[in-house]
């Protein structure tokens, strides 16, 4: 690791650093409600804090974008102060920042997202530039890592992780706890859905649908935010960046994608 920003090398150093073929980390999060008791930043830090981590420990050369603060929050719009954007616009938006990185012979990307309502915009980005460039432009949402981590720790039942829930709640206790309103975490809301669909994050879903959240939730979370803990919280960090640090490598080396390496 030299600098952990792509923005703090000048372009004669960013030359030198692209001939290493490193992989560009791009976070990519949202700015929307997280019930009564979270920041509205809760899915841009989570995302941001993540790669900070993974290149300032990855002995693979690696950089960071600044982070994707706002994404598709359609669903939360409901609720006062989220933002959100158009699917078209923020497939087109991460699709530029990519052919930007194509033109200077950046090969290797890896979207790291924390929200969601981005991942089909995101992944469609990803897929036009690896088809006009070739090389790996990599999706990963982080809680896709974890599922044996969040089901052997968790406190809650299911239905308890999903939104403003125990994971999230956990994770910025251990991250940022100035952004959680200790004396306005909810009751549980936890719902469990049918066999076909459930909002709980770790459900295995038959299918995908468009669900407003002032639908489902009053207070605008899903799932026991009162359940998280800052020491779950640490584990499921840990346990991502634990991951992503190797799937970087993976990607740097090139050509053993499809192997078994978690």
């Amino acid at each position: 690791m030299e600098r952990i920003y792509w923005g703090d090398y000048t372009t004669n150093e960013l030359s030198e650093f692209i001939s290493s073929e490193p992989v560009v980390l791009l976070p990519v999060g949202a700015y929307e409600q997280h019930g009564p008791h979270l920041a509205l930043n809760t899915d841009k830090l989570i995302a941001e804090k993540i790669c900070e981590e993974i290149v300032r420990c990855s002995s693979t050369p690696c950089a960071m974008l600044p982070a994707i603060w706002v994404g598709i929050s359609e669903h939360h719009m409901k609720f006062a102060g989220s933002l959100t954007l158009r699917h078209t616009t923020m497939s087109a938006f991460v699709f530029d920042i990519l052919d930007s990185l194509a033109r200077s012979n950046v090969r290797k990307v890896l979207a790291v997202n924390s929200h969601g309502g981005n991942m089909v915009a995101v992944n469609e980005a990803l897929t036009k530039a690896a088809v006009k460039y070739g090389g790996t432009f990599a999706l990963l949402t982080y809680w896709n890592l974890v599922t044996n981590e969040i089901a052997e720790f968790r406190s809650s039942e299911f239905g308890g992780i999903s939104h403003a829930c125990e994971m999230e709640t956990a994770l910025q206790l251990y991250l940022d706890e100035t952004n959680v309103r200790l004396n306005k975490i909810p009751p549980a809301n936890n719902l469990k859905g049918s066999g076909f669909w459930s909002p709980e994050m770790f459900a295995s879903n038959k299918i995908s649908m468009y669900v407003p959240y002032d639908q489902l939730s009053e207070h605008g979370h899903i799932g026991d935010p009162g359940k998280g803990t800052k020491e779950f919280g640490e584990t499921v960090f840990q346990a991502v960046v634990n991951k992503t640090l190797k799937l970087v490598e993976v990607i740097h080396k090139g050509g053993g994608i499809y192997d078994s390496y978690l």
